[in-house]
């Protein structure tokens, strides 16, 4: 069998430069610079100490997206709430209709995903949650830095969660934001094993290297039996499940030192960059935003194809790693309730665009996905 090209991991790699970088350039740029903000294990812990903090009573409802990953209703569960599904279009937009015929009289609460790093209607969702008298929450776990607009996403909720590890080269962290000075802030978190996170450290630096030299990565497992990168254990299995047993755990000091020293600037316009040129070379059938609104930072580049679970195995055999992205539902979701979510989760690829790729890497990644997503449109039956 032909050995792929190229390395295209699902996540960012960890240059080797960062330890040597010392400069904290994060530090002043929302959410880090928020003054109530705490660092938890992950951003669905952060969620569920956020929705403590609201002391709702038990029971009372929470508005959710249909689409999500199902750490969020597994959050809000456990914090002895009742989520409530509303219907998302396919542009990933709420139905306000839909929205409005969920809510009860135990309604107290709207958590809005910002998707991909693009922003929700906000000011539709501020007034809808202002006229049902509603405490209006963002998901900012796929949108660190990005902004609506002038306004960063995170400051418009009455709090805001984040998950750094997913734009940032990190093995963990995720971040809770308070904005309303009425909600308390929760506890400080339990300090993490000294370790903690460190062992996942070296597979991210693995595979930055082996992604400039993919041959040399391979010999190297041949001969050391090395268990990292595109072998199979680069980490790139998506678990989205909520465990109790970390929820007072906060993120590693070396993940929170880490996470201040990229910069901002360019981590924006590298996946914007990347975004953009993907968006260029790929068969316009199937994308779900050509246009880049100001202010977003992309997490994925989106795109529908008819077989995603075949795309993913074909394009993993060219040495390119994606994420089967939110494929499960959530169980408290009824088959067949929500048709657009479960297209969704069978549908739409989650293609990388993090900084680090290179030109090459784009292109290399932007004709795997072409030659894919045309045989499969030619041979999908008419609609």
């Amino acid at each position: 069998m032909r050995t792929a090209d190229r390395y295209v991991p699902a996540s960012p790699p960890l240059p080797l430069s960062t330890f040597f970088d010392r400069k904290e350039r994060a530090g002043s740029i929302f959410p880090f610079s928020a003054p109530r903000g705490r660092w938890y294990l992950l951003g669905r812990n952060a969620l569920w100490h956020g929705l403590r903090s609201l002391r709702l009573g038990e029971g009372d409802e929470v508005l959710v997206p249909a689409y999500n990953s199902g750490a969020e209703v597994d959050a809000i569960v456990a914090a002895s709430l009742t989520p409530r599904f509303f219907r998302v279009g396919t542009d990933l937009m709420p139905d306000l209709h839909d929205m409005q015929s969920r809510i009860s009289s135990r309604t107290r609460a709207l958590v809005a995903i910002h998707f991909f790093g693009f922003p929700q209607p906000l000011t539709e969702l501020t007034a809808f949650c202002a006229r049902n008298g509603l405490l209006l929450i963002e998901d900012c776990a796929p949108a660190l830095f990005s902004r609506d607009g002038d306004v960063p996403l995170g400051t418009t909720g009455v709090f805001s969660v984040f998950s750094p590890h997913k734009t940032l080269s990190l093995p963990h962290g995720g971040f809770l934001v308070t904005n309303d000075p009425k909600i308390g802030l929760p506890p400080e978190p339990e300090e993490p094993p000294s370790s903690y996170g460190i062992e996942l450290l070296p597979r991210r630096l693995f595979q930055g290297v082996e992604m400039r030299h993919p041959d040399l990565m391979r010999w190297a497992r041949r001969t050391f039996r090395m268990q990292m990168g595109a072998n199979g254990s680069s980490g790139s299995k998506y678990d989205e499940s909520f465990d109790p047993a970390t929820a007072h755990v906060g993120a590693s000091a070396v993940v929170q030192e880490l996470a201040l020293r990229p910069n901002p600037a360019l981590v924006v316009q590298a996946r914007r960059s990347n975004y953009r040129r993907l968006g260029s070379l790929l068969p316009r059938d199937g994308q779900l935003s050509a246009e880049l609104p100001a202010g977003v930072c992309p997490l994925f580049f989106p795109l529908f194809v008819p077989d995603r679970a075949m795309a993913i195995r074909r394009l993993k055999a060219k040495g390119i790693e994606i994420f089967p992205y939110w494929s499960t539902p959530h169980p408290a979701i009824a088959a067949g309730a929500f048709p657009e979510a479960e297209y969704q989760r069978g549908h739409l690829l989650a293609l990388p665009v993090y900084q680090g790729l290179s030109r090459e890497d784009v292109e290399y990644l932007a004709g795997a996905v072409s030659v894919i997503a045309r045989a499969q449109y030619a041979m999908a039956p008419a609609q």
